[in-house]
């Protein structure tokens, strides 16, 4: 790790880290795969060489006055950092491009020596970066057209092979009326031949009074079940043994026209499962009920809708990984226009935002490679023309710079 700039302290032959006589770099601060979003330790000892023994011990007092008033407000409007010193460190070209904020930093005086250089006062900063180090210029990729409940592989745009990248994004829908609750999917893959593990699994049957409406959502066709005139009914749908093995939060949607009545509910079980039952609200369409696993041979899952207005929608099951997915849900009221994560370290702009205003459910951005899958969860009665948006701002990051 070669640390450049610690506030307006800038290393030269004068001030530097200290390293041994073997190598050129710092020891890091280590780079865990786990707490991507979280705070990182942070330990350096600085060499100062000045004249006289007070310059030096000046230079300390100076770096200490900083760590402490820089720490009192928000820096280069990154409005979701609440304070802390610039650190800069270099990429893997040498430019000083990796940035972090230091907070709740402590200063200790090692020594003071004289030599024929100078005198050398020798001080350890330790603190606590804001995030790992990530270079504030983005990546721009944009995909259109996304139908709805369409999964799509995605490479981001200009993206290496090697890094990793935290995404912030802009979702906006077009032709949506009455779209009140989304969900978005974005599963982190290996490589540009990774397999998506994400499923949609259409009804196997649906009870008397119930159409179902066919429409292609761009990777395969899938289908809805239209309470029509039905206000009750049952619908099954098929785990089968040839879905990829893995524990799957299952998510449903029941698009209500219009607010059920306070009786309206829905039961959901499978052969061993003792019925789970969860009630219908009018403020949103998606539900995470329950975790199935697809480790075991076939098996149907049952569910029962009651009391709900005629020309309700129930999407089909959408299976989503329990690891390796960031999924966010949005709720406000119709119609739901845009929405966007922004990554913490680097808005300028409240990290969440919906238009009309909403409640998220979700993480500041994502981090991942250059590959990922997308899942766009919209739906209203126009499905074959609504569609979506997104925009993604990618801010690299080198775990080798500083790990």
């Amino acid at each position: 790790m070669r640390v450049r700039q610690i506030g307006t302290l800038v290393f030269d032959e004068n001030t530097n880290i200290v390293v041994d006589a073997n190598t050129q770099d710092a020891a890091g601060i280590g780079f865990n795969i786990n707490k991507l979003f979280d705070p990182v330790p942070f330990s350096v000892e600085i060499a100062f060489k000045r004249a006289t023994r007070q310059q030096a011990l000046n230079a300390i007092n100076a770096l200490a006055r900083e760590l402490y008033t820089y720490a009192q407000r928000r820096q280069n409007n990154y409005l979701a950092v609440a304070g802390g010193v610039q650190v800069i460190i270099e990429d893997a070209t040498g430019n000083a491009t990796l940035r972090s904020y230091l907070r709740d930093s402590n200063v200790s005086l090692l020594s003071v020596e004289t030599t024929a250089a100078g005198v050398i006062a020798r001080a350890r900063v330790d603190g606590v970066l804001n995030g790992q180090f990530v270079n504030p210029s983005f990546l721009f990729t944009s995909i259109t057209s996304l139908k709805a409940y369409e999964r799509r592989i995605v490479a981001l745009n200009n993206a290496s092979e090697e890094y990793l990248y935290k995404t912030s994004f802009e979702h906006g829908f077009v032709n949506a009326n009455g779209l009140y609750n989304s969900l978005l999917a974005i599963e982190v893959l290996e490589n540009a031949t990774a397999t998506s593990r994400i499923l949609a699994v259409n009804p196997a049957s649906v009870s008397s009074d119930i159409i179902l409406e066919t429409w292609n959502a761009g990777w395969m066709w899938l289908q809805r079940a239209n309470f029509n005139p039905a206000t009750s009914g049952t619908l099954t749908f098929n785990i089968l043994d040839e879905f990829p093995k893995d524990i799957y939060r299952l998510f449903i949607e029941i698009y209500c026209p219009s607010s059920p009545s306070q009786n309206a509910y829905f039961t959901i079980s499978w052969p061993g499962q003792p019925q789970i039952s969860e009630r219908i609200s009018g403020n949103r369409s998606w539900y995470m009920p329950t975790l199935v696993t697809t480790a075991v041979s076939s098996y149907q899952i049952t569910i029962e809708v009651y009391n709900v207005p005629r020309y309700t929608r129930i999407m089909p099951l959408v299976l989503i990984p329990t690891d390796g997915v960031f999924v966010w849900n949005y709720v406000s009221s119709p119609t739901l226009q845009i929405y966007s994560a922004k990554d913490t370290q680097t808005a300028v702009s409240p990290p969440f935002y919906t238009n009309p205003p909403g409640i998220v459910y979700g993480s500041p951005g994502f981090v991942s490679g250059r590959h990922i899958a997308v899942f766009n969860g919209m739906m209203v009665p126009a499905v074959n023309v609504c569609f979506a948006n997104i925009n993604f701002y990618s801010f690299p990051t080198e775990p080798a710079a500083y790990a």
